[in-house]
């Protein structure tokens, strides 16, 4: 029954489509005016943050609706992620085109890849050689509010509190003032990061970088444009310290999301953003690669100095579902802006030279967020250079977690477990207690051998005065602990893909373990129940994916119902 009415309801979605389309033909301003009208009759939010969210998008996806068929996949993919009525598609089948893997050093085996000057390449052992790790801190989802107001309304009717949005909402009338750094309904003040730089300095003086996983600018999407994010952008460099190797977030351009792909006609439109962040960037991550940020739409490529670690920093907003550009073409595009070519032109350099890889980005490859096609031809490089990258580490989602992959998702087991993204929690207090992470990372192997959230609890009174930062737990101590016997790591071991699916098989049997991981991802600030069979399931199927098509989801969440987008 319900598959039926789920057909019924895709169908009526492209019905809808048509008048749509014929308004869409009409210009914009006709159909940013129904669609503005539409979320202010129904209340869906303030008359201004439906002018300033959907009226920046409405423009959008009035152009795909003009570019597109409404007998084609792309139109069900409209209705899958505007409306939500439509099942997620099947992924497009497509064979990304890679080098042979490097033989083994005993085995010549056939078709394996060549080295310059034509040399068999031979596989590289990394492994650990006992020596001291050195630190990386881990930043993401600051979302910093510029115009964060103390004293005003925390219980104001918008998506972000705590501003001056005129009468009522600052001044002796507020009944619910927000203190200097407010939690939950706001963003992060200026204060905030400020604490959170100290505690850095204090409890990693010696690190030798930090990663940035993107998301910049304050949540409140309505009131975005060039030049706020631009401000943001700047002040936040200001802040960073270094050396930092930083990502773009969706929320780092206005209008929120749009990266339009060099195949539509606004194609230059987000190239702002790249200057922007190339000029600020060059100071950390050198010329060459600041030039790759102006030229390869944002991502870049550096190694770290006086290592073998070579950091491949992507975009990952082209293959984001809020992304409104993404659905202007009936022909499918595998590669938006060559941006998964190039990742393997990186990782394909990195193994001929010998180094091992991290990949950063905002958004992990595993989430519904992301688009299953281009997760699944990302895949296929993962797999093919999983002996090159040592780990992956991104943002986005908010919360503390991790992502497993697997050569084989009908299999997904300790042994065949050959990938770990390192997914971090936010700044932002409106998903929990405040946080940025400490990896310990191995000098010759480049894994991860330990990691320790540092947070700030929302709930002490001096959160208000000082934030008070703790480091929270070992990720090794903690979970090795609840490994069976035979199954626990030695210290010489890296926490990799194999630690972190022993750890999801604690979750499945031991029920108090696996509620513990969840009070983790708010840092206990904001914990969610997710006590009964199907949410647990969920939840460890999804960690055992980094492909969004192997992640359980089955549905998609309508976009105009999402109050944020990351």
């Amino acid at each position: 029954m319900g598959n039926v009415e789920a057909a019924i309801s895709c169908a009526t979605c492209i019905g809808l489509l048509a008048p749509l389309q014929a308004l869409a033909n009409l210009g914009d301003d006709a159909f940013v005016d129904l669609f503005v009208g539409f979320c202010t009759r129904l209340g869906i939010e303030d008359a201004d943050v439906c002018a300033g969210a959907v009226g920046t998008q409405a423009p959008i996806l009035a152009h795909d609706l003009r570019s597109i068929a409404l007998a084609s996949p792309a139109a069900k993919n409209f209705c899958t992620t505007i409306f939500g009525l439509c099942p997620l598609p099947n992924t497009i089948p497509h064979t990304v085109n890679l080098t042979g893997a490097p033989a083994t050093a005993d085995a010549d085996q056939p078709g394996a890849a060549v080295a310059k000057g034509g040399r068999r390449r031979v596989k590289k052992r990394w492994e650990s050689k006992g020596r001291e790790p050195f630190k990386v801190v881990h930043i993401s989802d600051v979302h910093v509010d510029r115009s964060y107001a103390p004293g005003a309304a925390t219980d104001c009717t918008k998506v972000i509190c705590c501003r001056n949005y005129g009468p009522g909402s600052l001044g002796d009338t507020v009944k619910h003032p927000a203190g200097p750094v407010r939690p939950l309904v706001c963003d992060a003040p200026a204060a905030l990061v400020e604490s959170m730089f100290r505690a850095i300095d204090h409890f990693v003086p010696n690190k030798s970088f930090s990663i940035f996983t993107g998301d910049v600018v304050e949540s409140a999407v309505w009131t975005v444009d060039e030049p706020l994010v631009t401000a943001d952008m700047e002040a936040w460099h200001a802040d960073m310290q270094p050396v930092s190797y930083p990502v773009i977030g969706n929320h780092d351009v206005a209008p929120v999301n749009a990266f339009p792909r060099s195949t539509s006609p606004q194609s230059s439109a987000s190239d702002w953003v790249f200057d922007l962040a190339a000029r600020d960037w060059e100071k950390w991550i050198g010329r060459r690669a600041a030039e790759q940020v102006r030229t390869r739409s944002g991502c870049y490529s550096r190694v770290h100095p006086g290592t073998e670690l070579r950091i491949i920093s992507l975009n990952t907003n082209y293959w984001y579902k809020q992304n409104f550009w993404l659905y202007d073409s009936d022909v499918p595009i595998w590669d938006p802006n060559g941006i998964l070519s190039w990742l393997a032109e990186e990782l394909d350099a990195a193994e001929q030279a010998g180094q091992r890889a991290w990949i950063i980005g905002h958004m992990p490859f595993g989430k519904v967020d992301a688009m299953r096609d281009q997760s699944n031809y990302a895949n296929q490089i993962f797999q093919r250079y999983h002996d090159t990258i040592a780990a992956h580490f991104y943002g986005h989602s908010h919360v503390d977690e991790f992502e497993i992959a697997y050569p084989d998702y009908d299999n997904r087991t300790a042994e065949n477990a050959n990938g770990i993204a390192f997914i971090s929690g936010a700044l932002t207090p409106t998903s929990g207690n405040p946080v940025f992470r400490v990896y310990d990372i191995d000098p010759d192997s480049y894994e991860v051998m330990d990691f320790v959230p540092h947070y700030a609890n929302r709930s002490d009174p001096q959160f208000q005065v000082d934030p008070v930062w703790k480091p929270y737990y070992s990720a090794r101590e903690s979970y090795n602990s609840f490994l069976e016997p035979e199954h626990a790591f030695p210290d010489s071991a890296p926490l990799n893909a194999t630690f972190w699916h022993r750890v999801t098989e604690v979750f499945e049997r031991n029920q108090t373990v696996f509620q513990l991981f969840n009070e983790r991802l708010s840092r206990g600030g904001k914990i969610e129940d997710c006590s009964g069979p199907v949410c647990k399931n969920n939840t460890i199927c999804m960690l055992r994916s980094m492909r969004s098509e192997s992640n359980c989801v089955r549905g998609c969440p309508s976009s105009l119902g999402r109050r944020d987008a990351g």
